[in-house]
C-alpha cells in the first residue's frame, strides 16, 4: 500500500498536470470538491457531484492503511447518547422517500451541525488546512464530522484523494474500456467540463490550450497499438506532460 503523507499537503504530479492542462488551479478544485462533501450522502445515492465528492473520500479513506479506532472518552455518557441518537435520526431521515434527495441533503445538515458540535465538544479542530503559506483550503462540518469519527486527518483524507486524479488513467481507462468505479476522477471531469466554473476563461481561449486539445484527440488512434493499460496510461502519461511542460513555460503568452 502507498504511504500517504499526513502532515502536509502532497499533490501527486498527475494530479497536478491533470489541473493545469484544463485550466484548474489544485487548490480551487481542493476546495470545490471539499464543499460538495455531504456527509448525508454516505447513505444516499445519485448522480449529483455531492454524491460524487463523498464517495471520493469514502474511498480515498479505504485507501490509507488501517487503524485501530481509539475509543472516545472526551464525552459525558449523556454526551455521547445525545450523539448516537442524532445519528439515528439522520440515518432514518435519510431512508425517508417522502422527501428529495436535496431536501434530505439540506436538513441532514441540521443534524450533521449538531452532531459535529457534540463530537468537537472540548476538542480544537481546525476548519482549513495551508496549501501553501498564503492560501487555504476551509474545510465544511460535514467533512470534518466524518476526520473526527474516522479519526483521520483531513491532510491525508486529501492526499489519498488526490492520487485519484489522473487524466492518464482516466482517458487510458476510457479508451481501452476498462474504466473501473472513480468517484473522484468523475468530479474533475465534471469540473473538466466547466463544473463550479472555475477554469481560467483566458487560458481556455488561448492557442495553447486548442493546441494541447488536438493533442488529446489524436490519442486514441495515435497509441492504439498499446492495449496493456498500464503501457497505455504511461506513454498518455508522458505526452500529458510534455503538453505541461509546454504550457507551463515562463512567460508563456496565452495569446
Amino acid at each position: 500500500m502507498t504511504k500517504i503523507e499526513t502532515e502536509y499537503l502532497d499533490v501527486p504530479r498527475d494530479c497536478l498536470v491533470s489541473c493545469k492542462l484544463f485550466g484548474i488551479t489544485v487548490p480551487d478544485f481542493l476546495q470545490c470538491i471539499i464543499q460538495h462533501f455531504c456527509y448525508t450522502h454516505i447513505q444516499l445515492h445519485d448522480r449529483s457531484e455531492y454524491d460524487m465528492a463523498t464517495k471520493a473520500f469514502l474511498g480515498a479513506e479505504k485507501q490509507l492503511e488501517e487503524k485501530e479506532i481509539v475509543p472516545i472518552t472526551h464525552l459525558s455518557a449523556t454526551q455521547r447518547d445525545n450523539f448516537l441518537r442524532i445519528l439515528k435520526q439522520l440515518l432514518k431521515m435519510t431512508t425517508n422517500r417522502n422527501y428529495s434527495i436535496s431536501a434530505r441533503r439540506n436538513k441532514g445538515k441540521i443534524l450533521v451541525n449538531k452532531m459535529f458540535s457534540l463530537l468537537s465538544t472540548g476538542l480544537v479542530v481546525k476548519d482549513i488546512v495551508y496549501y501553501s503559506e498564503d492560501i487555504k483550503i476551509q474545510l465544511n462540518k460535514d467533512f470534518l464530522l466524518m476526520t473526527l469519527i474516522n479519526q483521520r486527518s483531513p491532510t491525508e483524507l486529501l492526499n489519498a484523494m488526490m492520487k485519484n486524479i489522473s487524466y492518464a488513467t482516466l482517458a487510458a481507462r476510457q479508451h481501452l474500456k476498462e474504466e473501473i468505479f472513480n468517484p473522484a476522477g468523475s468530479f474533475f471531469v465534471r469540473v473538466m467540463d466547466g463544473y463550479g466554473n472555475l477554469q481560467d476563461t483566458k487560458y481556455l481561449n488561448s492557442r495553447a490550450f486548442k493546441e494541447f486539445l488536438w493533442d488529446v484527440q489524436e490519442f486514441r488512434p495515435r497509441y492504439f497499438f498499446y492495449r496493456n493499460l498500464e503501457d497505455r496510461i504511461e506513454v498518455y502519461r508522458e505526452r500529458l506532460e510534455e503538453n505541461f511542460q509546454r504550457i507551463d513555460k515562463p512567460f508563456f503568452d496565452y495569446d
